[in-house]
């Protein structure tokens, strides 16, 4: 693996495609000489189940044909966030990897669906707009196997576990993370995520007011290293940060305590590598 040069873009979506996309394109320009860039959750549209439904389409979609042009246009693997796809009857939350040609190289569709209650007892739950991913998604960037992960699956570890297990150096949690469960939360798990993994962590966010929902976002979009070292941190409004992910650290902090040698996957037998589409 050669470092690699990561530009995590942070937005604040509204319910108007062509202006979140206008704005996106403003912030890219920022970008150039990237080997990687990341956008975050529904980084498009944001706002209610109707903008939703309506918004839903297939992966040779508007979107992603626009996210095809940007890959090109900078020669950067690029990471689109999430779209809200359309497949049959269903949508997911699904995050789309496009390599320097602009070629789908994966395809991640959340597995795991926000639910929570909120102050003042707003109830969000993602299973009135999505139905759930059904398996984990490995891809190879520039020699880098990242695995795939979505806002919510960060409170779940065994996913991380499960890509640790199979040999990630990465993971990508694009995320709309709300700012109430952010301010608590947001910074603990990435790092948790990094720390207990030894894995470089991009966790691009949102940021801004759902000026449907009133949901409010976290922003502090982050690159943490696999000590749990923040490489880069927004702050709350839109922008752009980048950090350079050096593999000689992911050998440094996995030599000087091996953990990952030590995974017990004759106890814990979920941990084996059992998908050879992961890779």
């Amino acid at each position: 693996m050669k470092p690699l040069a990561v530009t995590v873009l942070q937005n604040d979506a509204g319910t108007d495609i062509s202006v979140n996309l206008s704005r996106i394109e403003c912030l890219l320009h920022r970008c150039r000489g990237s080997d990687l860039i990341v956008l975050p959750e529904v980084f498009a549209i944001r706002g209610g189940h109707d903008h939703y439904r309506t918004a839903a389409e297939c992966l040779d979609g508007p979107t992603v044909r626009l996210m095809v042009y940007v890959a090109k246009k900078f020669h950067a693997w690029l990471l689109a966030g999430t779209i809200i796809e359309r497949w049959g009857r269903q949508r997911f939350n699904t995050s789309v990897l496009l390599d320097r040609h602009g070629r789908i190289r994966a395809v991640y569709r959340k597995i795991h669906l926000f639910e929570a209650r909120l102050d003042h007892g707003r109830v969000v739950r993602e299973r009135a707009d999505y139905s759930a991913g059904s398996r984990p998604v490995m891809a190879t960037i520039e020699g880098w196997k990242a695995g795939l992960a979505i806002c919510y699956d960060l409170r779940f570890p065994e996913l991380f576990r499960f890509y640790a297990a199979n040999g990630a150096h990465l993971l990508i949690a694009p995320s709309n993370f709300t700012a109430r469960t952010g301010r608590d939360h947001w910074e603990t798990l990435i790092k948790a995520r990094a720390v207990e993994n030894q894995c470089f962590v991009i966790a691009p966010n949102q940021c801004g007011t759902n000026r449907i929902t009133g949901v409010s976002s976290y922003g502090h979009s982050c690159v943490v290293g696999p000590w749990g070292e923040t490489l880069a941190m927004a702050g709350n409004k839109p922008c752009t940060i980048s950090a350079v992910l050096d593999p000689a650290r992911l050998r440094e902090i996995r030599s000087r305590i091996p953990a990952l040698r030590h995974i017990r996957s004759d106890l814990f037998p979920c941990f084996r590598r059992k998908d050879p589409r992961l890779t």
